[in-house]
């Protein structure tokens, strides 16, 4: 009965672990989409100026 205890704190650790990973993965994601976006930007702009305005 007492290493029930014992293994809810494993788990417990396992899953605080796991979340933390998850974030540290979507944190990147969302750097790489950041970085990807002020890339493209530059571009949009430039199209925007090849029109002329009536």
């Amino acid at each position: 009965m007492s290493t029930v205890p014992d293994e809810l704190e494993a788990l417990l650790t396992d899953v605080r672990k796991t979340i933390s990973d998850n974030r540290q993965f979507l944190e990147k994601l969302v750097d790489e989409a950041v970085e990807v976006d002020v890339e493209d930007a530059p571009e949009a702009v430039a199209g925007e100026e090849d029109f002329e305005e009536l």
